[in-house]
């Protein structure tokens, strides 16, 4: 039951994130947004909430010291599972691409605007450590206040940098299954929209409960095991994103979609932490920080140069296995 309860949410958050991406695409693309902000932030934004109601539902419904691990877990899982995970299969993914004549090579030609995503990511994402080194809850407080600001800028920023709208957008599913019955476009979009959150809700809720049960079980830490199949789950919407985009040689937005999400990790997610958790820290969190740093250190990088290669994907890969040695060492 433990395992088919993971499953089950797995499924529910992937279809609702993929329901609510696509209405929020929808309006991007009716509004005329840029592509270098839906890339950077908007898209983020809106793919990011399966993450955050895993680590509302966590602390919430479930609360504790279990609720609250899963809750870090997910914080901090999602940065490590798109640097170590996702990145590799977005270089095999332009691999496939150059081999099926979608794309003229396999490196990734990047906007060199996204300098500042990779920025905010390499200077602040090691606050996610701060909840549990900082017990003084004025300080807390500032800090939290300074990394949503720092958040607000940095939309900003991005706004003013913005690149041409969407052209391609493939239509609200919505509109795709109910085209001939005569209801108004802004109902169903609404009801998309909903359906998309309580599916989100629910899936996260049976993946939190499934997680939980796992680890005490199998006696592994509930912090480490969260770290690595939470965001393995919740990531897979905007990894779906970036891999289309990858093939289409959109390289700017594909990168873009996964580092504008890595900065929210940096920046809102801490933010929250700081106010409403304990947040104590295993070996394993500290051991997927340094992994994220790293491999956005090497990007940051290239960035700087307009072109992503493939030490990227070894980088992260080899981040992935000294995470799981570290996570079998400490059972």
């Amino acid at each position: 039951m433990i395992i088919l309860s993971m499953i089950i949410g797995f499924f529910l958050v992937l279809i609702g994130g993929w329901f609510f991406t696509n209405v929020m695409e929808y309006i991007s693309y009716k509004y005329r947004i840029g592509a270098s902000f839906v890339g950077a932030v908007l898209s983020p934004i809106l793919t990011s909430l399966p993450e955050l109601v895993v680590f509302l539902v966590a602390l919430l419904i479930y609360g504790g010291a279990p609720g609250e691990d899963v809750a870090v877990g997910t914080v901090i899982g999602e940065p490590f599972v798109v640097s170590t995970i996702i990145y590799p299969i977005i270089f095999i993914v332009a691999a496939l691409g150059f081999y099926l004549r979608y794309r003229s090579d396999v490196v990734l030609e990047v906007d060199k605007v996204l300098m500042i995503p990779f920025i905010v990511v390499t200077a602040l994402f090691p606050t996610v450590l701060l909840p549990a080194l900082i017990n003084s809850f004025p300080i807390r407080a500032l800090i939290a206040a300074l990394l949503l600001i720092t958040y607000l800028l940095y939309i900003y920023v991005m706004r003013v940098r913005q690149g041409l709208a969407i052209e391609d957008y493939e239509g609200l599913y919505a509109l795709k299954v109910v085209k001939a019955s005569g209801f108004g476009e802004w109902l169903l979009l609404t009801v998309q929209l909903v359906l998309s959150v309580a599916l989100l809700f629910l899936g996260s809720r049976a993946m939190v409960e499934g997680i939980i049960d796992l680890s005490g079980s199998l006696m592994l830490n509930v912090m480490g095991l969260s770290i690595v199949i939470v965001p393995t789950a919740t990531v897979l919407p905007e990894s779906i994103t970036a891999i289309i985009w990858t093939l289409r040689e959109r390289d700017t937005m594909a990168v873009a979609s996964l580092i504008g999400e890595k900065v929210l990790y940096s920046t809102v997610y801490p933010a929250i932490a700081l106010i409403v958790t304990r947040w104590s820290l295993s070996i394993e969190a500290l051991v997927s920080v340094m992994v994220v740093e790293a491999v956005s250190s090497v990007m940051l990088y290239h960035v700087v140069k307009g072109r992503l290669t493939w030490d990227v994907a070894v980088i992260g890969l080899m981040g992935y296995v000294v995470y799981i040695l570290t996570l079998i060492h400490c059972v």
